[in-house]
């Protein structure tokens, strides 16, 4: 692990973890290699199965001008635990993290390096995400409806006022952010026995929430692929997230957007702990407030409560049962 006083501040870290797809992760790096910002490293932490992977670094580093730092994980780590082992094992004093199936713009690095020149007391900046399909054909309708409905708009360009927002509001992205190296080690990945498949999420609220400053480049960064297991996952968790908007303490100018968030997932939560078994915390989700009155009245309603009446009375057989 590198120690504290050892981060090289100038350097920025590409931290990626990998699991099975040495393609698109050559993709990954010769889109880091493409980098405008001269001073950083790639990492990688690789879960794969077998060494495919493993002769794609080889092959990358042949032409590679900047270092690339491999390790295999044996045995696999599982995504949290790999991320936050990258976190451990990055020099920068900055890192990005970047998902093995994506790519980073080439002015990524300096545009939100610039965040930091501007605003040196930041915890993370972040910018927007350009969409392409698995084949790498532009979605340009799926580049603006992503970044609309995610808030990545103009009039939100800047460092924000209530960092919290960016978290509640998922603006922050789910990868190709630029963060302080010692924010990311606090904050660390969890578990998916805690946070269930929304790790990503989870990740980025509890840092917005604790972020001395965030900032937002209205400018692309990022380029998020749709591949055929990002497609299937691409719909947030609503279940986890709701429990840990629920559980986050967010500063009071944040709270009325945290319950707009809420009631927002509320309908998705019900449905998705029910259709798990959990029928007590779908009947929790469906008679708080945070399940809006209007969507008491829609026919949605009515399917939720037939969903956990059917929960409650085929009780889930706990493992060993």
């Amino acid at each position: 692990m590198t120690e504290l006083n050892e981060l090289n501040a100038q350097l920025i870290s590409i931290c990626i973890p990998t699991c099975n797809r040495p393609g698109l992760l050559e993709e990954a790096i010769r889109s880091c290699e493409a980098q405008t910002y001269a001073d950083f490293e790639i990492v990688i932490g690789d879960d794969s199965s077998d060494d495919r992977t493993e002769q794609a670094v080889k092959r990358c580093r042949l032409h590679a001008k900047h270092l690339i730092r491999y390790e295999r994980n044996v045995p696999r780590l599982g995504q949290a635990s790999n991320v936050n082992r990258l976190f451990a094992r990055a020099r920068g004093a900055r890192l990005v993290l970047l998902h093995d199936d994506d790519l980073l713009e080439p002015h990524a690095l300096t545009t939100l390096d610039a965040c930091w020149q501007a605003h040196p007391d930041l915890s993370a900046a972040f910018g927007k995400q350009r969409v392409i399909a698995d084949d790498g054909t532009p979605r340009p309708d799926a580049t603006a409806r992503l970044n609309r409905d995610y808030g990545r708009v103009p009039e939100r360009a800047g460092r924000l006022a209530v960092p919290a927002l960016a978290g509640i509001d998922q603006m922050f992205p789910n990868n190709g952010y630029l963060v302080d190296t010692l924010v990311a080690r606090r904050i660390g990945y969890r578990l998916a026995a805690q946070v269930g498949e929304a790790c990503d999420f989870d990740f980025g609220l509890r840092l917005c929430v604790e972020a001395a400053g965030v900032y937002f480049a209205d400018e692309f960064v990022s380029v998020s692929r749709e591949t055929a297991l990002s497609i299937s996952t691409h719909a947030l968790p609503a279940m986890h997230a709701f429990a840990q908007l629920c559980e986050s303490d967010v500063p009071a100018a944040a709270r009325a957007a945290r319950d707009a968030a809420l009631r927002r997932v509320a309908p998705r939560a019900a449905s998705a702990y029910a259709r798990a078994g959990e029928a007590g915390a779908a009947w929790r989700v469906l008679l708080s407030k945070h399940y809006a009155l209007r969507d008491r009245l829609r026919a949605r309603f009515l399917y939720h409560v037939l969903l956990a009446t059917r929960s409650t009375l085929s009780p889930r057989t706990p493992p060993g049962g």
